[in-house]
């Protein structure tokens, strides 16, 4: 009997679409800020909307440190079995998110018209200062909403409630694009009644998403009772990479455009690199969306220490990152005319050609994008942080100036567009590169790419794990339980009972839970410990608790659910957490 990988498959797949699709709805209503800007407000308006890029990057750095290193840390200790310490880091980011977004309010509110001067609004763009200074006005009222948004999208998922997020994102972005065109045709704001729209869109879905905190039996429950800076040390050293992500995007927006300002003599270029940022910002964020999915489930699995189930995610993030990287490549590459077209207006038509140029260029690197951003978002859920941090500063940054300085010259916009198919190729090259280090040979499986801090977790030859897929499997699932056990030196009473526990919560797991017609699996763990022995079953049915259940269905009879009731009574600790919709029952005898 071996692991078949359905449960982290299905919950990865699962997970994915929620996050995908609540990140193609966020990116709606920023692609429609983008089409409406260009078309009814006109070319310049849509170079400030460009500009103003660097300083959503920065916000949204914030907010993946915060969120991402949250999110990990909060996995890690939800995977080991500790609740209480994930609900006191979960306390401590909102506080210190609440102080941060107050911060950047104030900042780029009283500094932003210095601010837009060293986002490009100088030279030969100085009459861009006004638009973007309006725009950033408006959006400062954002960053409250969007901070906690991001950080709120995760944990939701580890707490149960991935559907609350996609309704949020949803009436989030219907509101935007209604406010957007209210305002382009009705009220005339300006940027600065763009930026409104978009702060006030989000401020409703932060009120959506805090509804989920009014619900009983939710894991992350605020309290400023234990609030600890070592949890905040541990969620900042985590959600670095994050950070140094959106860092490098701010910092290569910023040079990009002072290349295109510097070669190309003119705004229009500036605003078709504003459009392709936002189409890049809209594929990225799906991409992204696979990569915080792969964060979020390697953080579960570090707490477990389960390379088995690690080889299976790796595995399974890298195909979704090519399936969908591959589709989201041939719409743009195909699509792109239409794409461009689609932000400009009839005076705009140079603006056009350049940006769906670009697009087709750019359109050439989201596969190898996806993969890029699975590797980094893996080894920061397993908490390799230098490794992330170097392979995000060198994608996001290093390996797209250095070819678009090198090629400007030359190739002009081109240099700028090209620079994200090498950058990518580069990137990739490091990963395979660094694979090779650590085998001292060629890495042609995918174990070869797990990047694991060693020692990791329980040795495979103590180790017996493998999945329950229907009733039939049962009774041999726990017969290799007893004789995993007795050959590891377990007396035949621990053998016993720990295969009892198997084959009755198997049973029961069976009939309750794959009842309701979908496909279900069960993964069995059984760990010798130096002092003892660990059982972990996880399955991805219905809640169900088996020592709630024991306890409502206690009865006279000896003889029912005697292998869960004699297991319960002498283990020295049983827990049983319910997270991202999977149970974990965890035994040590």
């Amino acid at each position: 009997m071996k692991n078949n990988g359905q449960i982290i498959s299905r919950l990865f797949r699962n997970s994915v679409i929620s996050i995908i699709a609540a990140a193609i709805a966020t990116m709606i209503g920023v692609v429609v800020d983008g089409i409406i800007i260009g078309r009814f407000l006109g070319e310049d308006c849509m170079a400030a909307y460009g500009l103003i890029t660097p300083v959503i990057n920065l916000a949204t750095a914030f907010s993946g440190i915060l969120a991402t290193g949250s999110q990990v840390v909060c996995a890690q200790r939800l995977g080991a079995g500790n609740a209480e310490k994930a609900r006191r880091a979960f306390s401590m980011c909102i506080v210190v998110t609440v102080i941060v977004s107050i911060l950047m309010m104030l900042i780029f509110g009283v500094f932003r018209n210095n601010v837009c001067v060293l986002l490009g609004a100088r030279g030969k763009s100085a009459h861009l200062l006004p638009l973007v200074s309006d725009y950033l006005l408006g959006m400062i009222f954002a960053f409250p909403s969007l901070l906690l948004l991001f950080e709120f999208n995760s944990l939701m998922r580890l707490d149960g409630d991935p559907n609350r997020v996609i309704v949020a994102v949803v009436v989030m972005t219907a509101l935007d694009i209604a406010g957007d065109f209210l305002n382009a045709l009705v009220i005339h704001g300006g940027m600065l009644g763009m930026g409104l729209a978009t702060s006030l869109s989000y401020f409703v879905a932060l009120i959506i998403m805090l509804l989920h905190f009014t619900k009983k039996d939710i894991i992350f429950k605020f309290s400023f009772k234990g609030l600890n800076l070592k949890d905040l040390a541990a969620i900042l050293s985590t959600g670095s990479s994050s950070a140094m992500g959106s860092v490098s995007a701010m910092l290569r927006n910023a040079v990009l455009n002072g290349i295109l300002v510097a070669t190309v003599l003119s705004s229009t270029a500036v605003a078709a690199f504003g459009i392709l940022n936002t189409v890049f910002n809209f594929t990225s964020s799906v991409m992204i969306g696979v990569g915080l999915t792969t964060a979020m489930i390697a953080g579960m699995i570090l707490g477990e220490e389960d390379r088995t189930a690690a080889e299976h995610l790796v595995k399974t993030s890298v195909k979704t990152a090519i399936v969908v990287g591959a589709v989201l490549s041939i719409l743009l590459f195909v699509c792109a005319d239409w794409i461009a077209g689609v932000f400009g207006s009839s005076d705009g038509a140079k603006m056009v050609e350049l940006a769906a140029r670009g697009l087709r260029f750019y359109s050439l690197s989201i596969i190898l994008y996806g993969i890029n951003i699975v590797f980094v978002n893996y080894t920061q859920g397993m908490r390799r942080m230098v490794l992330t941090n170097v392979f995000c500063f060198l994608q996001g940054f290093v390996y797209m100036i250095l070819p678009a300085l090198l090629l400007a010259g030359i190739l002009q916009a081109d240099a700028v567009w090209l620079c994200f198919l090498i950058g990518e190729v580069l990137t990739l090259t490091s990963i395979i590169v660094y694979a090779c280090v650590r085998k001292h040979g060629v890495p042609l499986k995918m174990s070869d790419y797990l990047f694991l801090k060693e020692p990791f977790g329980i040795s495979a030859e103590n180790t017996l794990d493998f999945s329950i897929s229907k009733s039939e499997d049962v009774i041999p699932a726990s017969s290799s339980v007893e004789s995993f056990c007795a050959e590891k030196g377990a007396s035949p009473k621990e053998s016993m009972m720990l295969a009892l526990f198997v084959e009755e919560l198997g049973n029961n797991i069976i009939k309750f839970g794959f009842s309701d017609g979908k496909k279900h699996s069960i993964d069995v763990r059984a760990m010798k410990l130096d002092d003892g022995w660990r059982l972990r079953i996880r399955d991805d049915c219905k809640r169900f608790d088996p020592t709630e259940w024991i306890k409502l269905h206690n009865t006279d009879d000896p003889t029912k659910n005697i292998g869960i009731r004699m297991v319960c009574g002498m283990a020295k600790d049983i827990s049983y957490l319910s997270t991202m919709e999977l149970n974990n029952i965890c035994i040590t005898i």
